[in-house]
């Protein structure tokens, strides 16, 4: 298939003013996660909010800070896991990032093309199927929750025998 690279915006989740610009990402459907330079993640003031074992393709395992991020290829964008990749580490979008932007990879022209179109679940319509949710409704003109609805629960049907009890 072989490797092909992107830029990137990577903004801070909480001001968004704060960015910093990655010209070059190396795409890689093989890793989880998405690696950017600690170095970078600092300078748009993102912090380290947990830290992570990751196990690398040779076996080795890593520990990593972890943080949110916005990230923004092209016009999408999505909020994200981002791992504080140390000197040595490659930068990395990954495959969590890619499916959140909803991107998958054209390996024949080496570029992120846009992925299927997302369906959403249609809602059962009649009261009583599984999963109805009754539409909110006002209370003396102020909006308030849906009413909880409690529906019996169907009995099976028995069978009668000739005098009419059942078995």
């Amino acid at each position: 298939m072989g490797t092909f690279n992107v830029g990137c915006l990577i903004k801070n989740a909480v001001d968004r003013e704060k960015a910093v610009r990655i010209p070059k990402l190396m795409v890689d459907t093989g890793s989880e996660a998405t690696w950017i330079p600690k170095r970078m993640l600092v300078q748009a003031a993102i912090k380290p909010e947990k830290r992570q074992a990751y196990q690398m393709a040779n076996g080795q395992w890593l520990y990593r800070d972890v943080g949110y991020a916005v990230i923004r290829v092209g016009d999408l964008e999505t909020i994200e896991e981002v791992v504080f990749a140390e000197p040595g580490d490659y930068s990395l979008l990954g495959a969590h990032t890619l499916e959140g932007l909803n991107l998958v990879v054209d390996s024949r022209s080496k570029r992120l093309i846009p992925g299927p179109v997302r369906q959403a679940q249609i809602a059962p319509r009649r009261m009583g199927d599984p999963g109805f949710v009754m539409p909110a409704r006002e209370v003396q003109g102020k909006p308030g929750p849906a009413p909880v609805v409690a529906f019996p629960r169907r009995r099976k049907a028995t069978k009668r025998n000739g005098n009419g009890s059942r078995h």
